[in-house]
């Protein structure tokens, strides 16, 4: 332990994660990040920052890898605020791991430069960040970054920009709406009014069930080549040169 756990932190609960599993940007996640580790060195030490509870456990297996988190939660090896203070020597690691971490980062430069301390020359950070999605783990949850925003973050850090892409699900959005309603307005909607609105919103879940099956799973793209600027967020490769 090099930092004490945050104070506000709410420790995260254990879930089961795979290629399947989860959301559709949960799964594009797995997915993106099961293509970058067959890319690295079986030999090669990767640092998964903000591990968690070791969503990724599965695909690490076979590589050498150390979990590093703010919380001491049974899977981590390293419980590190590196925004506050950077224990690893220089040029350590092959690969290192942000995975749903930058959005819970309010020191991002400090942050980011003790990952780029950290990184061997040609070592890749990994990252998948999401942009049009609700507030997570609060009150731990400070920003979200557009892909001009990334794509300085690396710039400013001299870091290359080896790919970059968005994930894009509009019926995540209009499930988001859906359950806002359901859950946030139908308990305050009082007499001759609840009941057709319970119909109404029973007829658009339903709607939204036969819509989801003719648009399809949402798919990643690069930003330039989509007219949607409100992705559910992104996956980006930056490299140390």
């Amino acid at each position: 332990m090099f930092t004490q756990p945050p104070d506000n932190l709410q420790p995260s609960h254990k879930l089961k994660r795979g290629p399947n599993l989860g959301t559709p940007w949960r799964q594009a996640n797995w997915r993106f990040l099961e293509s970058q580790i067959a890319l690295l060195p079986i030999n090669g030490l990767i640092l998964d920052v903000g591990a968690g509870r070791a969503d990724f456990e599965a695909l690490l297996a076979g590589h050498n890898h150390l979990a590093l988190d703010v919380y001491p939660y049974p899977e981590t090896d390293i419980v590190c605020d590196l925004a506050a203070t950077n224990p690893f020597r220089p040029n350590s690691f092959d690969a290192i791991l942000l995975m749903n971490v930058l959005e819970h980062v309010y020191g991002t430069q400090q942050f980011i430069a003790s990952l780029t301390h950290a990184l061997k020359p040609g070592g890749k950070l990994i990252v998948a960040i999401p942009f049009m999605v609700k507030m997570h783990q609060e009150p731990l949850d400070f920003v979200r970054y557009t892909h001009y925003a990334l794509e300085e973050i690396a710039a400013q850090h001299q870091l290359k920009v080896a790919q970059l892409e968005g994930f894009y699900d509009p019926m995540f959005f209009l499930g988001e709406g859906i359950g806002n309603i359901k859950n946030a307005y139908m308990p305050i909607i009082q007499g001759s009014k609840r009941f057709p609105a319970r119909a109404l919103l029973y007829s658009l879940e339903k709607l939204a069930e036969h819509l989801a099956k003719l648009v399809g799973p949402g798919k990643t793209s690069p930003p330039a080549e989509m007219r949607s600027h409100a992705p559910t967020g992104y996956h980006a490769v930056f490299l140390k040169p």
